[in-house]
């Protein structure tokens, strides 16, 4: 037994014990002698008990970085699928869409009276509000100038030159586009044109005349170049002007001018 086991007991209730209670120091004087008796493979054993304790907190924050990392790397490939479905979901709603689309304009070459060449939209002036796009039929196709052109909304314009294999289409947005028109409700007839900007004008309107906010505008027929019985647009204002003989009308057009996909010319 070491010198200073023995010192403590000689001395009995020393400094030390005054300190601690008596049951600390036989607890340590029990550990003593206990290290000292034990053979070395559970002087081992009990040292890798000690150690393993030591080692827990340290293990136990290892283990939590190691397991938010593998949270980290699930996320990362779920965020990833999450992304491939929702492209995979966003293709699906345009191709359902265009597939509606379709479906309306076939629907709408069956029961429409005139002879209708199907056509695309290829291209239009770098322009806010074009008055010009180019199909992608010409004369080979059988399109010839001065032909209308409409989509399943309404009047879109006319044919204005033709090549071989495209043509070019003057929108209702262009100065110098004139459109022999007529009220469904009131059968007052006036002149559209455009102004400048997204909306059109009814024109040539007598201020006495019976015009109303919400009128349908139809094509008049009075034209040689549009037929009659195609839709322009829809009364939104109605103001009188300055010149006390005509009134002012605005029109929101039919067509979306900023969405022409499919096309029709009409053959006339």
């Amino acid at each position: 037994m070491p010198f200073f086991l023995f010192d403590i007991l000689a001395r009995g209730r020393g400094p030390f014990l005054k300190e601690k209670s008596s049951a600390t120091f036989f607890l340590f004087l029990v550990l003593s002698l206990l290290l000292l008796i034990l053979p070395l493979k559970v002087k081992e054993s009990l040292s890798e008990i000690v150690f393993s304790f030591a080692y827990a907190p340290f293990y136990s924050v290892a283990n939590q970085i190691g397991e938010l990392y593998d949270v980290h790397q699930v996320n990362r490939v779920l965020n990833e699928k999450v992304t491939r479905l929702t492209l995979e979901n966003s293709r699906l709603q345009e191709k359902e869409r265009e597939n509606e689309r379709l479906r309306q304009v076939l629907g709408f070459k069956s029961e429409s009276s005139y002879q209708l060449i199907p056509a695309e939209a290829v291209a239009a002036e770098p322009e806010r509000f074009p008055s010009l796009i180019w199909i992608n039929l010409g004369e080979k196709d059988g399109i010839r100038k001065g032909m209308p052109v409409i989509n399943i909304d309404g009047l879109i314009g006319r044919v204005s030159e033709v090549l071989v294999g495209s043509s070019v289409v003057q929108l209702l947005y262009h100065p110098n586009c004139r459109v022999a028109a007529l009220d469904t409700r009131s059968r007052v007839q006036g002149i559209v044109r455009s102004k400048g900007g997204v909306m059109l004008n009814l024109d040539n309107v007598p201020t006495e005349e019976d015009v109303k906010v919400g009128d349908e505008i139809y094509t008049s027929g009075f034209s040689k170049i549009f037929p009659e019985g195609l839709k322009i647009g829809q009364v939104l204002k109605v103001s009188p002007a300055k010149d006390p003989v005509f009134k002012i009308i605005i029109l929101k057009p039919a067509v979306d001018f900023s969405r022409l996909e499919e096309l029709f010319v009409i053959k006339i």
